[in-house]
């Protein structure tokens, strides 16, 4: 059973190291919700030659899954202004609760990603819509997990320089190995949030 001891060890290890990473600026921190679901997320980008990079870690916490993450993604704005793409890679540990049985998730995902700046072109106030998908086949799948897929899509509203309210479209579909057979655990979920930058 998933319980909220973890979730407590969890954020307090969030809070521990992200503050660290503060000194070298470039620090989001970002909390969405709804009735069952929580997300948590922080992360840091910093200037790599022409390109930048973009690291962080995250926490998604339902009564059926707990699920850390953290992730490394290359970025760079291409072919027209305001947009950004980006890959890299996202490392996944957690639990996940089937039918009373928990199963222990751990895979390293494909991470692909995309952001686009509206700015005040269309808006009287900045918004920025983001997309991404994560995908952990078999090879990079470990302990009970035989398969990992993950996207989101999120519009964020900037009311603030540094601070945006927003909607974020979150799912996932896991399949672990089991005595019996493939079992899978899928959700998804719309959350509402806030988005801070340091």
């Amino acid at each position: 059973m998933i319980t909220i001891r973890r979730v407590a060890l969890i954020v307090a290890l969030v809070a521990f190291f992200l503050p660290r990473t503060s000194l070298a600026g470039g620090l989001n921190f970002e909390l969405n919700v709804n009735s069952s679901d929580i997300e948590l997320k922080g992360s840091r980008k910093f200037s790599l030659y022409d390109n930048y990079t973009e690291s962080g870690v995250g926490l998604y916490y339902c009564d059926d899954y707990l699920i850390s993450n953290l992730n490394f993604a290359l970025k760079d704005k291409v072919l027209i202004p305001g947009l950004t793409l980006g890959l890299g890679l996202k490392a996944l540990l957690g639990k996940v609760e089937i039918h009373n049985r928990d199963y222990d998730l751990m895979a390293i995902s494909f991470l692909v990603l995309g952001e686009y700046e509206f700015g005040e072109r269309f808006f009287s106030l900045p918004v920025n819509a983001s997309a991404h998908i994560s995908m952990a086949p078999d090879p990079l799948s470990f302990s009970d997990t035989d398969r990992y897929l993950e996207y989101c899509l999120a519009i964020h509203l900037y009311i603030v320089k540094n601070g945006a309210i927003g909607i974020i479209y979150r799912g996932f579909e896991a399949r672990f190995d089991d005595p019996s057979g493939r079992v899978k655990e899928s959700d998804d979920a719309l959350l509402l949030g806030f988005k801070l930058g340091f």
